[in-house]
């Protein structure tokens, strides 16, 4: 694997990471440093730990930086007077200045996870080892010191460079503390294509009941990252083989042998509501909202799901194209195709064109209103004026019918002079 740096004078590289949006900058990696630097200057070790590390050892951008210290809160607090208690409760205070600001945390154990979710107490500790410990996998448990080397107890630079995901020491025990860390380890797979380690595979299979006690919105946001990790395929084999699958709403139903096909064709794509649409579909498109989806994204899913049922039957009409947005019917045509149900054709360029050579965007767009029809027949308003409306914008929408007051007028008082 080709490592975005060295043991030593992984600073360097690291100060080099620039961002996209979303991503870490110099700008964060110096803010970092410098905190850990004032730390130590104070008397405190300090060392950046996270994601971050983990994402930079494998060349790929970063979006969040951590400090872990030897200071308590109230000390770090002391040495920078602008923070903010972001989770003072578990150790944590966001050091605004210097800015971008940057979150440091106090090196912690936990206690017992009674609920398989969070500790029941944390304790204060002051070995960067025993804080590392805790963390879920050998990848995310690398420190880099201030001088730019790298403090790795649980050699999860050689399973970054080998492609393994391994619990940090005994997998049975992370598992038990948070049975969440199961689906990271099948998203962080997901991510990077890495392979989990077999003993840490075999303690998902023996926990993967526990995954029931993790909260839905946990789920979801895991699952978020795995639809558009471009892997999704793997990672819905991997909670089939370990058993996670059967553990989660829809998931044990569409997560099959039968559907794994049609998720390897998944791809990558840019939002995440299309994989909830696709596991809704193979799921049988139950009732219920069991992932708290939001508004917009159970909006999302209701037009991706109505276009696909579409283009499962047939090419989109001018009418299609007026009433869904064209991301639900772009995703809706590469699910007909992913399922080998298609009529339509996947290709976005097709659909933006169909979708911009409509004449109207929407009802407003109509060069005549309500008023103008009951004005012109002299009738009185009734819901014969909203059937009328939508006559005419499906006559316009369709090409049958420039949209122009004087062709409308025409139009409309042919029609209902033929009504008698």
């Amino acid at each position: 694997m080709q490592l975005g740096a060295h043991r030593h004078g992984i600073r360097v590289g690291l100060l080099r990471t620039a961002g996209a949006e979303g991503t870490l900058t110099e700008k964060h990696w110096q803010s970092a440093f410098e905190i850990v630097g004032r730390l130590r200057e104070a008397g405190f070790e300090a060392v950046i730990v996270g994601g971050a590390v983990r994402d930079r050892l494998m060349g790929l951008p970063a979006h969040d930086v951590d400090v872990a210290t030897a200071a308590l809160p109230e000390e770090v607090k002391a040495i920078f007077p602008k923070t903010a208690d972001v989770g003072i409760a578990h150790g944590t205070v966001m050091v605004l200045d210097p800015a971008p600001p940057v979150e440091v945390t106090t090196y912690r154990t936990e206690g017992t996870y009674t609920d398989h979710r969070r500790p029941d107490h944390v304790e204060y500790v002051t070995s960067l080892k025993e804080d590392l410990r805790r963390r879920d996998f050998t990848m995310n448990a690398i420190a880099i010191r201030g001088d730019g080397s790298l403090y790795d107890p649980f050699r999860g630079e050689e399973d970054i460079m080998r492609g393994i995901i391994r619990a940090v020491g005994k997998p049975d025990e992370r598992f038990a503390e948070d049975a969440l860390r199961m689906l990271r380890a099948v998203r962080f797979a997901a991510k990077t294509g890495f392979e989990i380690e077999s003993g840490t595979k075999a303690a998902i299979s023996r926990h993967a009941g526990s995954i029931r006690h993790v909260s839905v919105e946990r789920v979801k946001m895991e699952m978020d990252k795995i639809w558009t990790s471009g892997r999704a395929g793997l990672a819905v084999q991997l909670m089939a083989e370990t058993g996670l699958a059967r553990h989660l709403p829809l998931m044990d139903r569409a997560f099959s042998g039968e559907t794994l096909g049609t998720w390897e064709k998944f791809g990558k794509p840019e939002r995440t509501v299309e994989g909830w649409a696709l596991l809704c579909f193979l799921a049988g498109e139950p009732d219920g909202n069991p992932y708290k989806l939001s508004n917009s994204e159970k909006r999302s899913v209701r037009d991706i799901l109505a276009a696909f049922r579409i283009g499962r039957e047939r090419p989109y009409s001018r009418m299609d194209a007026y009433r869904l947005p064209e991301t639900a019917l772009i995703a809706g045509a590469r699910l007909a195709n992913m399922t080998g149900e298609a009529s339509v054709s996947a290709e976005p360029g097709a659909i933006s064109r169909l979708k911009n050579s409509l004449p109207i965007s929407s009802l407003k767009d109509l060069a005549i209103t309500g008023n103008d029809l009951i004005k012109w027949c002299g009738k009185k308003g009734g819901p014969w004026v909203k059937e009328w409306l939508a006559n005419i914008e499906e006559a316009v929408v369709t090409g049958h019918l420039d949209n122009n007051r004087e062709d409308i007028k025409g139009w409309f008082l042919n029609g209902i002079e033929s009504e008698g």
